[in-house]
């Protein structure tokens, strides 16, 4: 008897042991915390004012934010085997995981759907991202490839929703503008003048708000530093004055460097927010003013710039007054033509 009951408690034993395992194998693995917890999605623009019929430059950007990798599928994809190498770049068709394989989401005062019918779902196997600890990966190019509608004049906002949706970049505003070019008539001939909207957007507003309203018309070119600069747009005609309503403007500083027909608003020595009405032309490079005033526009064309350069080279007086006077007959805002554009 003893006997039997020892083979029926072995027995009892041999089966729980491996009931007790199997339940240790089949426990419910941790979830993973939500992605956007994990991972950030940017969206970031090389311009937001940009002229009409340009390139649209954006850049789609994941960033990992844990200390653990962080593998990327596109959802409703068929899945490459082997995970996408860490020298790539990110996928296209990363950029557009977004429900139904859109991209980006774009609207604007027209049209506040016009993102929603760009689709582009894969045709073949998409390879896995896997995103080092704090790494980060990117795709950058010209989104009018595919939203051919931002070649136009407008306001824009875009938004990047990848993987389903699970993350969110947030608005990015982008403002799509015709550029215009300035004509300035003088006693000397005539100068085209680049308007630079990109780097000093508000500053250009000033200038053609000036110019709609002839503000600059037959005013004198009262300062003229042989081979440094010209300065007008004085009401007085002798540096001292500003626009009749007072205003001024905030800085609007950039990387144009002062070079031969560099156009930027004057200044009161020690006071960056003095710039109203008068502006200046280098007429050399000067590179100690590169950052120091703002650049806003640029004399282009090889006949402007011969023009610029007679002006700059007329006799003056003790107190740098041309001693001929040289007056702007008139400022016009055109349509930009065939002359080149200068590199901002």
């Amino acid at each position: 008897m003893k006997g039997v009951i020892n083979l029926f408690a072995l027995s009892w034993l041999v089966f729980v042991i491996p009931t007790v395992t199997m339940a240790e194998d089949n426990e419910p693995a941790t979830p993973e915390a939500p992605l956007a917890t994990r991972v950030r999605a940017v969206l970031r623009a090389d311009q937001t004012t940009i002229p009409a019929g340009g390139p649209v430059m954006i850049e789609f950007v994941l960033q990992n934010l844990t200390s653990e990798p962080v593998e990327l599928k596109v959802p409703g994809a068929l899945a490459s085997k082997e995970p996408s190498d860490y020298g790539m770049g990110l996928p296209l068709e990363h950029v557009f995981s977004g429900v139904r394989f859109r991209a980006l989401e774009v609207t604007s005062e027209l049209n506040p759907q016009l993102g929603d019918r760009v689709v582009r779902k894969p045709q073949y196997p998409v390879p896995m991202v896997k995103l080092a600890p704090f790494g980060t990966i990117g795709l950058r190019f010209d989104v009018t490839r595919f939203y051919p509608a931002l070649h136009q004049a407008g306001i824009y906002v875009l938004n990047w929703r990848p993987y389903g949706g699970e993350l969110e970049t947030g608005p990015l505003s982008i403002q799509v503008i015709s550029y215009k070019e300035a004509v300035i008539d003088t006693d000397m001939g005539r100068m085209r003048m680049q308007l630079l909207y990109d780097k000093a957007p508000k500053t250009v507003d000033n200038f053609i708000e000036l110019v709609d309203q002839r503000f600059y018309n037959n005013r004198l070119i009262h300062t003229v530093v042989p081979g440094n600069f010209l300065l007008t747009g004085c009401p007085n005609d002798n540096g001292t004055g500003k626009r009749k309503d007072g205003k001024t403007l905030e800085p609007e500083f950039n990387d144009t460097p002062f070079e031969l027909g560099t156009v930027a608003m004057a200044l009161i020595e020690g006071d960056p927010k003095s710039g109203s009405s008068q502006f200046f032309i280098s007429l050399t490079r000067l590179p100690s003013w590169d950052g120091q005033y703002t650049a806003f526009g640029k004399i282009v064309g090889p006949e402007s710039l011969a023009v610029l350069q007679r002006i700059g080279s007329v006799s003056v007086d003790e107190n740098q007054r041309p001693r001929q006077p040289i007056k702007i007959r008139s400022i016009t805002i055109v349509s930009p033509t065939s002359v080149a554009r200068a590199n901002p």
